[in-house]
Parts: C-alpha cells; structure tokens; sequence
C-alpha cells in the first residue's frame, strides 16, 4: 500500500516532532543528534520461516550516552487485528534477541475512533498465572 511508505517517510522526517508530540517524557531522554534507522530489519518467523518486517526502527542514544531502540509499527487498516498486540510482541522479541538493548515500542493507528493514546498488553497466561506480559504504546 502506498500509504505505509509514506508514512514511514513521514515518520522519518518528523521523528522528533512526533516523539515530543506524543511522548515527550520519552523524547526529553533522547538525542536527536544520534538518530539512525535501520534499513529493512528481517526477521525469521520460527517455525514457519517466512520473513517479518517491522515498518519502522530506529536507533537513538539518550542524552547519557546509551542505546535505545524505538520500534514504530505503522498499521493502516480499518479496524484494529485481535492478535495484533502478540504481533507487537514478535517484533520486540526478535529486536531484543537481535540486540539487548532497551526497546520502546510504538504503534500508530491511523484510523478514525482507533481510541487515542493508550497502551495495549499483550500477556500470557499458564494456569491462572501471568508468565509474560508486554506493553505496546498506542
């Protein structure tokens, strides 16, 4: 869809904006100066081996010096996918495996009534117990 590249073209641009827009608690610990997104991150769905690919991941420093991830996931659809949060999910497991670095995940819905800013829980449950749980920010 050609939407997604423009958003991710957007998102590139304004990458700033849209953190101290959205997150400034977030963006006031970042540098700016320190921006790199990295190009086609693949990851290898196991086990059925077809390729992922998160839209849109960037690495940034924060003002004392380490490393961060940010993971923004850009969705274009007309309602919200039920299994989307274990998907979020996926791609932060796969970035942290792949780096070991501090990861904060953002989703942008860009649909009308998708709710405003929140947070989305993706948790597993073994046994009435949480084992897992993992936040997506919306």
């Amino acid at each position: 869809m050609p939407f997604d590249q423009i958003f991710k073209e957007l998102l590139q641009t304004f990458f700033r904006e849209f953190l101290e827009l959205f997150y400034p608690e977030i963006a006031g610990h970042l540098d700016f100066d320190r921006v790199t997104f990295l190009d086609k991150e693949l990851f290898t769905d196991i086990p059925e081996g077809s390729q992922r690919e998160p839209d849109l991941v960037a690495r940034v420093y924060t003002l004392e010096g380490d490393q961060e991830l940010i993971l923004l996931h850009i969705e274009i659809q007309a309602k919200r996918e039920r299994e989307f949060s274990h998907r979020m999910y996926e791609y932060y497991a796969m970035l942290w495996l792949r780096y070991k670095i501090p990861i904060f995940p953002v989703v942008l819905y860009l649909t009308p009534g998708a709710g405003g800013l929140t947070v989305e829980n993706y948790s597993t449950r073994l046994f009435g117990h949480n084992i897992l749980t993992s936040n997506s920010r919306l």
